[in-house]
Order: C-alpha cells, then structure tokens, then sequence
C-alpha cells in the first residue's frame, strides 16, 4: 500500500501540474495524461470554489468538472512563453486536513512579464482535495494575456444582477455537504446556521440545535477519526437525499433531509452494509451527525 500523500505535497503538485498544462508544450497525448493528473489530486466528489471569480463563481462538484476547468484554463491561455508557479509556501493550521496555500504564477505573455498572486485554501484527506477555495488575481491574469478588454466586454454584456441566494435545488445540495462538513470538522458554531431552532431528528427522535451538538460531540469523543465522505446528492424542492460513507469501513448512510427557510428542519436516516441489524441502531449510526 503507498503511502498518503502529504497535504502540502498535494497543494504544490497542483500549481505545478497547471503551469505544465499552460506551458507545457505538450503533445496530445500528454495533455490528456496531465489532465488525467490534476484531475487525480481531487476525491471523485468535492467542492471547488472561486470566490473572486469576475463572472461569477460556478462551484466544481466533481473529478469529471475539474477536469473540463483545467482544459478550458489551458486552452484560454494563448501566447504564453513562460508560465510557473513561485514563492510556494503551505501554512498549515490547528486542522490537520486544512493548509493555506501561498504562491504566485509568474511568466511571460503577451502583455509581457507578469506576477499574478494567489491564495488557496483546501482540505486534503487521505491524499485527496476534498474541498478548495482558490483565491487568484483574475484580472492581472487578463491583464498579463493582452485580454482586459475581452474581461470588461464579458462584464457589461452579462449586466444582470449580482448572484443571490441558492434557488431549486441548490439550497438543498448545500446544506447537506455543509452538514457533512461541519460533522467532519466538529464544527459546532455552525450548527445553528444549518439546522433550524425547532429541526427534528426523527432516528433519534430529538428536537433542537443543542442535541445535534451533544450528538456530534458525543460521537467524535467516542471515535475522534470518524468522518463522512459524500458520496451522491440528490435535491429538489425543500428535500434532499444524500448517500455516504464512514471511514470505519461499517457501511453506507443514506438521509433524507427538509428544509425550511434555509436551513435543515427535518431528518430521516437509515445505514446499510454491516451493523447490528436493528432498525433503531441502524437510524442511530445514520443519524450521527445530526442529533
């Protein structure tokens, strides 16, 4: 078995593996090879955000996603002569899954030498970006490939309102990774903001944020490495089903959640694979992570 690759490895190997994509001059065959790779530094379901993005963020939900961003990154980067990543350096924090990445790409193009600062911010579990906020100059990087007035253009012709809050069934999808998220963080501040005042665990026939916290905490003091990996989402309207997986290697959890203004006020919850076979311990394990 190889051994995991460290976080900060991982951070590096991708600001790495896109300035090969860009500058790379690479055959056909090793682009698909270098996007297979980048692609690969992720977990088959994850959650990559670009927060400054000037057209709007559009989250990346899978390997298949991340795959087409990196091929549109390097097809949209033309005249590059020199494109590489400098100045790395990974902080890591009070989390062990969680580094911030530090770094700049800085080259040469058609506007001439550039320096484009960026920040990551990414979770890395078991050698794999479970989750990623990438913080970047988008405007010096349009600047630095003669494209500012293409950016200005794009900007005025989209012209419509500033994105609002999740409509359909975004809102459904989100609060269920952001459950999963902060059960694998023992997050309890954010609890209030994802369960409502009154939510109800039907598994665990319990009402309110405070047994949601006690639950959690109960659960991670008894198995402090136990975490959840998402594994499908399907939402529409105010209900969300979500299927996922414990790292104990006991089975699959599937829940189906209720929303109501904007958070989780409802939860029903069931486990397959191996346990105690019981109904009343199987919606227990379900239900682990939120009451």
């Amino acid at each position: 078995m190889l051994p995991t690759r460290d976080p900060a490895d991982v951070v590096r190997a991708v600001a790495t593996g896109v300035s090969q994509l860009v500058a790379g001059d690479l055959t056909p065959d090793d682009r698909e090879r270098q996007l297979d790779a980048l692609a690969g530094l992720y977990r088959e379901r994850t959650d990559v955000r670009h927060p400054l993005a000037p057209l709007g963020d559009r989250p990346l939900r899978t390997r298949a996603e991340l795959r087409e961003h990196f091929a549109r990154a390097g097809d949209q980067l033309p005249g590059v002569r020199r494109f590489e990543p400098t100045g790395m350096v990974v902080h890591r924090t009070a989390d062990p899954e969680v580094v911030v990445f530090e770094f700049a790409y800085a080259g040469t193009a058609e506007g001439g030498e550039f320096t484009v600062p960026c920040v990551f911010v990414m979770r890395v579990r078991d050698g794999l970006i479970v989750e990623s906020r990438d913080y970047g100059d988008h405007v010096g990087l349009a600047r630095a490939f003669g494209r500012p007035g293409s950016l200005a253009q794009a900007l005025s012709n989209d012209g419509g309102p500033a994105p609002g809050p999740p409509t359909g069934s975004q809102p459904g999808r989100d609060l269920a990774l952001r459950m999963h998220e902060a059960f694998n963080a023992l997050d309890l501040r954010a609890v209030d903001g994802i369960f409502t005042a009154d939510f109800y665990s039907h598994p665990l026939r319990s009402r309110g944020t405070d047994a949601v916290k006690q639950r959690w905490l109960a659960m991670r003091t008894a198995a402090p490495h136990l975490r959840t990996e998402v594994l499908d989402v399907i939402a529409e309207g105010d209900r969300a089903t979500v299927r996922s997986s414990l790292n104990d290697n006991t089975g699959e959890l599937i829940e189906i959640i209720r929303i109501a203004d904007g958070r989780i006020a409802e939860l029903w919850g069931a486990r397959t694979g191996t346990g105690t076979g019981t109904d009343a311990d199987a919606d227990a394990d379900a239900d682990a992570r939120q009451a």
